[in-house]
């Protein structure tokens, strides 16, 4: 497995990877290529975004996107998208994944991490060292 950082060329590959990663419980999303190209180019165009990969044999099997959020005294990177393809799941990917992001932000100076989970997955996010925040999510439908 390779881990690294993406450009664009990967943005396709990516809005599959997701795609077939959220295609499973506890999600149960169907995405349109479209609709999933659209996210990652999203995403992607925020402020000094960036993105990781881990790729085997020439396909995606995670990533893990995300961009620079500057806030009162210190800057952190906001992940926007986790994920792991359905067959690679509970191998270490994610978890990987989250440790080059660290890597990559320590060398960028960046010192903290923000995330918004699903309750399933916060088990995962624990073992990676990330804990609850004081900040809720709102939601409205228009």
């Amino acid at each position: 497995m390779e881990y690294k950082i993406i450009d664009e060329k990967y943005y396709e590959a990516l809005a599959g990877a997701m795609s077939m990663a959220y295609s499973e419980e506890p999600w149960n999303e169907r995405w349109s290529e479209e609709r999933a190209v659209r996210r990652i180019k999203a995403i992607m165009g925020n402020f000094q975004a960036f993105g990781l990969a881990a790729i085997e044999n020439e396909k995606i099997a995670g990533g893990i996107l995300g961009y620079i959020d500057p806030y009162a005294e210190e800057d952190f990177f906001y992940i926007a998208e986790l994920f792991v393809i359905p067959e690679k799941k509970k191998t270490g990917i994610g978890r990987i994944l989250m440790m080059e992001l660290e890597t990559v932000l320590q060398k960028k100076n960046i010192p903290a991490i923000q995330l918004m989970s699903i309750e399933p997955n916060e088990a995962f996010y624990a073992k990676c060292g990330l804990r609850r925040d004081d900040v809720s999510v709102l939601f409205k439908r228009c």
